[in-house]
């Protein structure tokens, strides 16, 4: 079944409304004992990117900014419970990559791998290995994404020229995102 432009305005609506709270959910995962290595720093680098400026959709752009942080939590939660993790809330978080799928249609594919790819890129100095290995750094994300979270305030997605129009936008703004990352889209 296809998902009209404005189901899928939708469901980025639903992940940005809820972004400051799915922030502490990743947070809270990364820090419990019984996430693997592995898992935490998928985890760290989902947390890391929401941190950087310069990610696929600018943060300036009303609501729409921080949708593919919204995104890259989603898929990186789906990685870490394949990697391992266990926390309940990062499973019901994993629980809706699939809605990714359903707004980007053949780019999820690329978005999820760009996802994978995300441990290795540094953001304010701190790769994901280093946050998993060294405390301080990590008390160091861990401020900054509580600071984040608090800052946010869910705005809503501005739709100027209609929901079709948003969309199209938008897999510009991926695929462009994509590209530079060098991930093929197809």
């Amino acid at each position: 079944m296809s998902t009209t432009a404005e189901e899928k305005v939708a469901i980025l609506q639903r992940f940005v409304d809820r972004y400051a709270n799915d922030l502490r959910v990743v947070v809270s995962a990364l820090g419990d004992a019984a996430t693997p290595p592995a898992a935490q720093r998928l985890l760290a680098g989902g947390l890391n990117y929401g941190l950087d400026m310069l990610d696929m959709f600018p943060d300036h752009y009303q609501g729409l900014g921080i949708a593919d942080d919204a995104i890259v939590l989603r898929l990186a939660a789906k990685l870490a419970v394949a990697a391992g993790a266990t926390d309940p809330a990062l499973a019901g978080l994993a629980d809706e990559a699939d809605q990714v799928e359903a707004v980007f249609d053949d780019l999820a594919g690329p978005l999820e791998a760009l996802v994978a790819k995300l441990p290795e890129r540094a953001v304010r100095g701190r790769t994901a290995d280093r946050i998993v290995e060294h405390g301080d750094t990590r008390v160091g994300l861990i401020g900054d994404v509580g600071r984040e979270a608090k800052r946010h305030v869910a705005a809503p997605i501005v739709v100027e020229g209609g929901a079709e129009r948003a969309i199209i936008e938008l897999r510009k703004m991926a695929e462009h995102g994509l590209k530079k990352a060098g991930i093929a889209t197809g």
